[in-house]
């Protein structure tokens, strides 16, 4: 059994059971899951994500920030999956998904990337079962423990071989980045900022805030979410048809202007027009028609021969 899974979990409401238990579970260590079955290892799984450790109830309530943290965690797992979908890449990118070291408690990352793997759903992040662990973590500060995001994850995450580590400070606008050094030294070096943006290996992104979000770009390009694709082509279509309406507005009253222009030559020359020939003239909707009608007004005779087909027609 897994190391802090011995005691039974208690049923809310039964006082008979036994206590909470105050620590959260362990991994297997390697050799533990390596001595595995296939059904022993499914089963561990199934028992470390169904705990409920007081450690573990803890830490989802200090995770439930609100809609502010909710929505910038979810808009960064969205705009990278699709970035990296669209492009083929072989990356994992999951949210709140809980990450479970080798004889490690599990934790749960804002954001979490994994590269060379299958970009698949998946319940939980098993580093003995994929085979190896997480590439890089973002977590959204908000209204939690700053301390947990800003110190003691920069210590635990390069001590766990995280090449990556960003924290993004949202009512502050402050971005940090960490990286582990080309040396093998589990002890992280703080990012460089390039003009405000910081530069990701992993991602082979930059990382930067603007107008109060975390934003990632390709070069000078940047990605954008869904909604934010969806929006932009909603303006484009609305000023696409704006564009169409202003210059049908425009073409009608050229059309008005032609039709008035005949109808006054015509009455200025003397010329008589039935109703029946004025409700012609004002209906017409062809330019070059009442362009022509226009140049015949100045010398016809009658206003019959302004709808007289020109010749070889």
């Amino acid at each position: 059994m897994l190391v802090g899974m011995s005691a039974p979990i208690r049923k809310p409401g039964d006082p008979t059971a036994a206590p909470i238990p105050s620590e959260a579970p362990r991994a297997p260590t390697e050799a533990q899951w390596a001595a595995m079955s296939p059904a022993q290892r499914e089963q561990a799984v199934r028992a470390l994500l169904a705990s409920e450790s007081q450690e573990e109830l803890d830490e989802r309530e200090a995770m439930a920030e609100g809609d502010p943290h909710l929505d910038a965690k979810m808009e960064a797992r969205d705009t990278l999956r699709a970035w990296f979908g669209r492009r083929g890449r072989r990356i994992y990118i999951g949210a709140e998904i809980k990450v479970y070291y080798p004889g490690e408690k599990g934790f749960t990352p804002d954001v979490i990337a994994v590269t060379d793997v299958d970009p698949g759903p998946r319940l939980c992040w098993m580093v003995s079962a994929e085979g190896k662990g997480i590439d890089l973590a973002i977590e959204v500060h908000y209204a939690g423990d700053w301390r947990k995001d800003f110190v003691d994850n920069v210590a635990r995450y390069a001590a766990l071989g995280i090449r990556e580590y960003f924290v993004y400070d949202i009512q502050r606008g402050h971005l940090r980045g960490y990286r582990l050094p080309s040396t093998g030294v589990r002890r992280y070096e703080s990012i460089a900022s390039r003009v405000g943006r910081y530069r990701s290996e992993v991602l082979e992104l930059d990382l930067t805030v603007e107008s109060g979000r975390l934003r990632f770009y390709a070069d000078t390009a940047e990605l954008v979410t869904a909604g934010e694709l969806v929006g932009k082509l909603e303006r484009m279509i609305e000023a696409a048809e704006a564009r169409i309406e202003r210059e049908q507005a425009r073409a009608e009253q050229a059309l008005e202007r032609l039709s008035a222009a005949i109808l006054m030559i015509l009455g200025a020359r003397g010329i008589p027009a039935s109703e029946e020939a004025r409700g012609r003239i004002l209906s017409e909707t062809d330019l070059s028609v009442l362009e022509r009608w226009l140049q015949r007004a100045a010398t016809a005779t009658a206003v019959e021969e302004l709808f007289l087909e020109p010749a070889g027609r």
